[in-house]
């Protein structure tokens, strides 16, 4: 799900926006958001990856030639995201950056769900094994460290002018608010009726409702199950699933790898 060449070749501009997030800590959902403010509301897009494209993703049958140029005839103001941490991000430095974090308990029991809705094909193209159980998935989600990593690297830059961190929880709690936070932050304008219905299109219950936009790569075949990947979107799922010795192994990881003040913005300090 990473290609280089694509990374290393790929020429951002100071128009660009990139949505910088860790897997299952609310990409869609930014991607969504940032869609919508950016057209005034659109209710009539075909699939969320080709308006919204997922930067660093090998695309099959294409060279990493032909992505980049099809990502250079996309009209500014362009939007990407990536799971990328900072140092592999490209124009880290120059496109304005936005990144959501979410408590790493609900990202960790997401991604499990996210494995099990994915249809067997899908899962074979991406080389990636059902797992048997939770206990299973478990010790393999903390090594590869995917969370971890990605708040570790971006935390030193919170403050630089052109990054944007929101709390996924706070989303939750004030979608509107953290809205009007991307629209100052990015210089955008919208008239009342637009941004209304941007709020409408960003809601859990839309989204929930046009699933098969948010399920496909490029137009190709839906990577999941019908009713999947558009799941609960809730904070706290993980007390459903996770039990305490679970629990623990999730946050010492995080103690081990965060700074103190980064755990308390977290909430998991």
């Amino acid at each position: 799900m990473h290609d280089p060449w694509v990374l290393a070749n790929f020429k951002p501009r100071p128009s660009d926006v990139l949505i910088t997030t860790a897997p299952k800590a609310g990409t869609t959902w930014m991607q969504q958001i940032l869609h919508q403010l950016r057209c005034g509301g659109d209710p009539d897009f075909e699939s969320i990856d080709v308006v919204v494209p997922w930067l660093e993703c090998p695309r099959g049958g294409k060279s990493w030639q032909g992505i980049l140029s099809g990502y250079e005839a996309i009209a500014d103001p362009r939007v990407f995201k990536t799971h990328c941490t900072y140092p592999q991000t490209p124009g880290a430095d120059t496109a304005r950056l936005i990144l959501s974090s979410r408590d790493p308990r609900d990202c960790c029991v997401s991604f499990y769900h996210h494995l099990l809705d994915m249809t067997d094909e899908a899962r074979e193209r991406a080389s990636i094994k059902r797992p048997d159980s939770f206990d299973a998935y478990l010790e393999p989600w903390l090594e590869f460290g995917a969370w971890y990593r990605n708040v570790q690297s971006w935390w030193p830059h919170r403050k630089d002018d052109n990054l944007l961190w929101l709390r996924y929880e706070d989303m939750k709690a004030d979608l509107e608010g953290s809205i009007d936070q991307i629209l100052q932050f990015l210089g955008w304008d919208l008239q009342a009726r637009a941004r209304e219905q941007a709020l409408e299109y960003c809601s859990f219950g839309w989204m929930r409702a046009n699933v098969r936009r948010f399920t496909r790569q490029g137009g190709d075949k839906p990577m999941f199950k019908p009713g999947g990947f558009i799941r609960k979107g809730t904070v706290g799922d993980h007390k459903d699933l996770l039990t305490k010795e679970h629990e623990k192994k999730v946050l010492d990881k995080a103690r081990e790898m965060l700074e103190s003040d980064c755990l308390a913005f977290l909430g998991i300090d």
